[in-house]
Order: C-alpha cells, then sequence, then structure tokens
C-alpha cells in the first residue's frame, strides 16, 4: 500500500490531504494533479481534473473527495460497506447511479441532493464520462474497516 501526503498551514486552519492509493485502479494515481489556489486571504480553491477517485481536503475526522468518471465506474466488479462512516454523494457534472444494496438497486443521481449512503449499506456508483462528484466521509475510511464483495 503506498501513500504520500501534502501539508499546508494558513493561519485560518492546518489543512491535511492525504491519498491511500490501494492500487492504481482504485484511486486517482500519484501523477494526477490537485492544484490548489486562491487570491483570498482564508481561502483555498481545490481542483482534481485527473480520473478516479482522489482525496482533496481532510479536516478533524472528515474528508472531502473528488470521484471523477473512469474506467472502474463505468463497469463497476465490486460493491463495498463501510464499517464506521455515512458515505455522502455529490453530484457536480454528467451522469451517476447509485448502486445500494446486495441487490444493487438503482438510483439515479441528481444534481443539487446529497445521497447518503449509511454505515454499513453495501453500495458503489456507476458513471458516465464527463462525470464528476464530491464524497464526504470519515478520513480514516480504509480497507481495514471497510469490505468489499465482487459482482459480475
Amino acid at each position: 500500500m503506498g501513500c504520500f501526503r501534502t501539508c499546508a498551514d494558513t493561519k485560518a486552519s492546518r489543512m491535511i490531504v492525504e491519498t491511500t492509493m490501494y492500487t492504481n485502479s482504485q484511486v486517482g494515481t500519484a501523477c494526477d494533479e490537485i492544484s490548489r489556489n486562491s487570491d483570498v486571504l482564508g481561502l483555498e480553491v481545490v481542483e482534481f481534473s485527473g480520473k478516479h477517485y482522489k482525496r482533496a481536503i481532510e479536516f478533524g475526522g472528515w474528508c472531502v473527495a473528488f470521484l471523477n468518471h473512469g474506467e472502474k465506474f463505468a463497469a463497476p466488479t465490486y460493491i463495498e460497506r463501510h464499517d464506521k462512516t455515512d458515505e455522502v454523494f455529490a453530484l457536480i457534472a454528467g451522469e451517476a447511479t447509485l448502486l445500494i444494496g446486495e441487490e444493487r438497486q438503482r438510483v439515479k443521481m441528481e444534481r443539487g441532493k446529497l445521497y447518503n449512503v449509511r454505515k454499513g449499506t453495501w453500495h458503489q456508483i456507476q458513471t458516465t464520462p464527463g462525470t464528476s462528484c464530491l464524497v464526504v466521509e470519515n478520513a480514516d475510511t480504509d480497507s481495514m474497516n471497510s469490505e468489499r464483495k465482487g459482482i459480475k
């Protein structure tokens, strides 16, 4: 398991961005860049144009990540559930469908809505090219407190 960490100190807060890479097919690769900028003191603007999942901001016990369309989300091969956290999804652009439960009930996402997948619920997301979502979950969510199950 590889990992990289970027830290930035500001007057308002200390922010840690950490991405734990399970495999390159599961999260954004280290070469995918997150850009940060702002001309306003106390404000950070974060952007990610790569594929897949990339944690962008961590603060306290939570993190916000980008989830952009990539091969793994076009035709998901597994569902997952998290033992310690709900996971919130918000559609920014494109089309996405949440697959909920072991029976993979399909819930088409709409912009302007939040989708809270409760702790312990099997789920996955399916996206089309051009799709971008935000994901909010506990910062310590990883393979040690989550379970995955293959699907056909």
